[in-house]
């Protein structure tokens, strides 16, 4: 796992506003994270920190992704986009305009394109799948 910006007293915030959320919480709580490389490498390390702690699984349609998880990040690492234009062309139909700003990003997380969804582990050790 690589290292990253994120101290343990924001790294519990993040979990606490998170929590039940679909994936894309994840990322808008990076938000102090301005830069887009900076800030998806943030996510993808807490997205690693959060599995390997057994408090989130990842799913693909409703079916948990059972790859070791360095597999799992690589693949998400793989299918992110570029940068924000990349999201928006991404999420954008051909000869359309991008509706507002940060389109893409808001999208990206429901598209057959990004790998994975989330899912919470409950109090019970159960998992509740968020998006």
């Amino acid at each position: 796992m690589s290292t990253a910006n994120i101290d343990n007293t924001v790294m519990d915030e993040i979990i606490y506003y998170s929590d039940g959320q679909a994936i894309d919480g994840l990322w808008h709580r990076l938000d102090m994270f301005t830069e887009f490389s900076e800030r998806k490498n943030n996510f993808l390390w807490t997205l690693e920190r959060l599995l390997k702690e057994g408090r989130v699984k990842l799913h693909k349609n409703g079916v948990f992704l059972e790859s070791p998880i360095e597999d799992q990040i690589e693949t998400f690492r793989q299918a992110f986009p570029k940068d924000m234009k990349d999201a928006d062309r991404i999420c954008t139909k051909p000869s359309y305009e991008v509706p507002y700003e940060d389109f893409g990003m808001n999208v990206w997380w429901f598209m057959d394109s990004c790998p994975a969804g989330i899912a919470w582990r409950r109090e019970d050790g159960s998992y509740e799948i968020a998006d």
